[in-house]
């Protein structure tokens, strides 16, 4: 038979193909996969135009032109492709109708949803959590919001949203007005305006602003207020006040007088094996590694591995009354250091604090220390344990056990040293906490809270 592909199909869809050309066309997509998805995209297309003539109004049935009796094979292939053609045509139809609206922008957006959240994508109800960024979302209702990460929200429909915390700013036109934002305080119902809620993922209050137009609140204790151009509220659980911000910028907590220590350059990290020093450490980074020894080429599994590194640091306090010490934090900048893969280490990995010993042994230098001078696991005492996700290398660590106050008060010599070990045995990735040298983040600071003897 020398019919081409092509004239075997027309002649089947159009029920001209004979016996003998049905039975050439199904061994021919037996023999040839391009061919049978040939087959299945012209089936879907018929299916669609099917379809589509359904749809029409006053459709007259016009008798059809009877075809060959189909072998199971082709019966089976056209089954499919009516399957997914009708399948396609019921998802995009469904899709369209549970969503509420659209994504509008995405500024570094970062999202946690089972839904799209790239600009562009339709999103229906459901829970979404900004982590960090800015997403404008506009509503089918006309309705947008400007959300600002870290955000949780629930999207109920296009004229409703759970606010669980985060920043956002509001417009709603003419055709949303009665959209509603509800809040664990209270729900904040719109009448065509602009406006801005802020209230903090363990905060006790919601601030809200109206830039123009008017909203109405209704607090879950019963009392309704309405709030027009330029005025703000407070809301909390118990009632809601008109606020003494008028630009609503919020204001800062009070905090306690603080004295913070940095290193002053008594840093430094150390590798095993002294030969690495020079191409495997830098002055930027706090560098922290403990390499499983079962991963390592070389090496006693009892030993640390060639490229086990630890970071030092240390904190002049000799001008520190120590006595009045109330409450002690240290900070550390977790960072990526580029060396190593993320993909083979532990989901997690745990840190630990370590307290120098008060003598000779924290006296080491803060550059060309050898790991064999250097002061010892072993020796020191473990002040505070903490998780650095590989996921998110990026962190800020503060650390405020008792151990470390009671280390800092016992201190004799006016210099706290300290040594970070991974005590988690993990593979390639070389951990990271910023330096005083570090270009972007700060390094290490030893916080002190400061109180009068009684």
């Amino acid at each position: 038979m020398n019919k081409t592909n092509q004239e075997l199909l027309d002649g089947y869809f159009q029920g001209r193909a004979s016996d003998e050309e049905v039975a050439e066309l199904e061994q021919r997509m037996l023999d040839d996969a391009d061919l049978r998805q040939q087959y299945l995209q012209e089936a879907m297309c018929e299916t669609d135009l099917r379809s589509l003539a359904l749809r029409e109004e006053n459709v007259v049935s016009m008798p059809q032109v009877p075809r060959k009796k189909r072998s199971a094979l082709i019966l089976l292939m056209g089954a499919a492709a009516a399957v997914i053609a009708v399948m396609t045509i019921i998802s995009l139809n469904d899709s369209r109708a549970e969503t509420v609206g659209r994504i509008l922008s995405s500024e570094l957006a970062g999202w946690q949803s089972d839904q799209p959240t790239i600009a562009g994508a339709e999103f229906g109800p459901g829970t979404y959590l900004l982590q960090r960024g800015v997403a404008t979302l506009g509503f089918h209702s006309g309705a947008e919001m400007v959300l600002e990460g870290p955000a949780r929200i629930e999207v109920v429909s296009e004229m409703q949203v759970i606010f669980d915390y985060g920043n956002a700013s509001f417009h709603v036109p003419e055709s949303a007005v009665g959209f509603q934002v509800d809040t664990r305080y209270g729900n904040i119902v719109d009448h065509g305006t602009r406006f801005s809620l802020s209230l903090g993922e363990g905060g006790d209050e919601a601030r809200l602003a109206v830039n123009e137009g008017e909203v109405a609140i209704h607090h879950s204790g019963g009392e309704v207020k309405h709030l027009f151009t330029n005025e703000t509220a407070l809301i909390d659980g118990k009632q809601l006040r008109s606020s003494e911000d008028p630009t609503a910028e919020g204001g800062l907590e009070t905090r306690e007088a603080i004295v913070a220590l940095g290193t002053g350059g008594r840093e430094t990290s150390i590798i095993y094996y002294d030969q690495y020093r020079k191409n495997r450490l830098s002055p930027e980074f706090l560098m922290v590694k403990h390499q499983d020894p079962n991963r390592a080429k070389h090496g006693d599994p009892g030993q640390p591995t060639p490229v086990d590194r630890r970071a030092l640091i240390a904190f002049d306090v000799s001008g520190i009354d120590l006595e009045k010490i109330a409450e002690a934090r240290l900070i550390l900048n977790a960072v990526p250091t580029g060396l190593g893969m993320v993909t083979v280490m532990p989901k997690v990995s745990e840190f630990g604090l370590y307290g120098l010993p008060d003598d000779e042994r924290e006296q080491w230098p803060n550059s060309g220390l050898r790991w064999v001078n250097a002061p010892k696991l072993e020796d020191s005492t473990r002040l505070a344990t903490f998780p650095v996700s590989r996921a998110e290398q990026r962190a800020v660590v503060i650390l405020d056990t008792p151990e470390l106050l009671a280390f800092l008060k016992a201190d004799q010599s006016g210099e706290v040293g300290f040594m970070i070990h991974c005590v988690t045995p993990g593979a390639t990735l070389v951990h990271g906490f910023a330096s005083s040298q570090h270009r972007e983040a700060a390094g290490p600071v030893l916080e002190l809270v400061m109180r009068e003897r009684n």
